[in-house]
């Protein structure tokens, strides 16, 4: 997640293809049957493990104004992403997307203006 909210260029394109690796990896292979989380129906470490999945990967996507995350091409993990945000433990305790969003695009805004000078 560092190498692309911090990247730009060809580091934020090398990060891109890594996250879209993973993501075919959590399609393909994690995410394998009918099941709602990870380990069967309830939530479990692994789903905490990738919850930045989840949550920050959309949050990231609205900071650089990219798209990474396409539903169509990964259902399974679309359909977890789902489950996991709408359960109350995990809806209740997220922090707020456009908050969050907020404070990272002003933080990479100054970053890259440092970085530049």
């Amino acid at each position: 997640m560092s190498k692309l909210y911090r990247g730009d260029g060809e580091e934020q394109q090398a990060a891109v293809k890594e996250w879209l690796e993973m993501l075919e990896v959590m399609e393909e292979h994690a995410l394998i049957g009918v099941k709602k989380f990870f380990g069967g129906d309830e939530i479990n470490m692994v789903d905490i493990a990738f919850s930045f999945v989840a949550h920050w990967l959309g949050i990231l996507e609205d900071v650089l104004g990219i798209e990474i995350f396409k539903p169509h091409k990964f259902p399974r993990v679309s359909s977890w992403i789902q489950n996991f945000k709408s359960s109350p433990i995990i809806k209740d305790n997220l922090p707020d997307a456009n908050k969050m969003s907020t404070f990272l695009k002003r933080g990479r805004e100054m970053m890259l203006t440092s970085k530049s000078n």
